[in-house]
């Protein structure tokens, strides 16, 4: 990846949370490591049941996660936008996808795969648990959410 590209996506990665979080020189170290992807509406990014080992955050636009019911229907989970993460739970347990995601609107991702963190955790290790927690604060307010919404339905 050249400069340019680093600099593209840094500049986009700069734009969200995890990078306000963070100064310019630390934010260009996770960018060489990540990758921009676009995706138009419609379009399945992430399909429940293969294998895969990256997340994404999204930069722009929205997404739907959906589960695959009984029967082989979907079901509407969440709509995730700006700033959130999707596919964390194959990131870190290396299991298949446990949810579908398809893009509603069109998408901007910002990607960074399982071997990539790695090598970004062997060097700069500081900067790797700096990622997990913002990752694990994005989960953290997510579970929060998912909760209040099962109280709800058993209301």
């Amino acid at each position: 990846m050249d400069a340019t590209d680093i600099d593209d996506i840094a500049t986009l990665l700069d734009g969200l949370k995890l990078g306000a979080a963070l100064g310019w020189k630390e934010v260009r170290v996770i960018a060489a490591y990540m990758q921009a992807k676009s995706f138009s509406a419609g379009t399945t990014i992430i399909q429940e049941g293969r294998k895969a080992t990256s997340l994404a955050f999204i930069e722009q636009g929205v997404v739907t996660i959906q589960k695959e019911e009984a029967g082989g229907s979907e079901r509407h989970i969440i709509d995730l936008s700006r700033d959130a993460v999707i596919g964390e739970v194959a990131f870190f347990d290396s299991e298949p996808r446990s949810a579908t995601v398809v893009a509603k609107t069109d998408v901007r991702l910002l990607i960074l795969t399982r071997e990539r963190f790695d090598e970004l955790a062997a060097t700069n290790p500081n900067l790797a648990i700096m990622v997990l927690f913002y990752i694990g604060r994005v989960l953290s307010r997510r579970l929060r959410q998912v909760t209040g919404r099962f109280v709800g339905l058993l209301a």
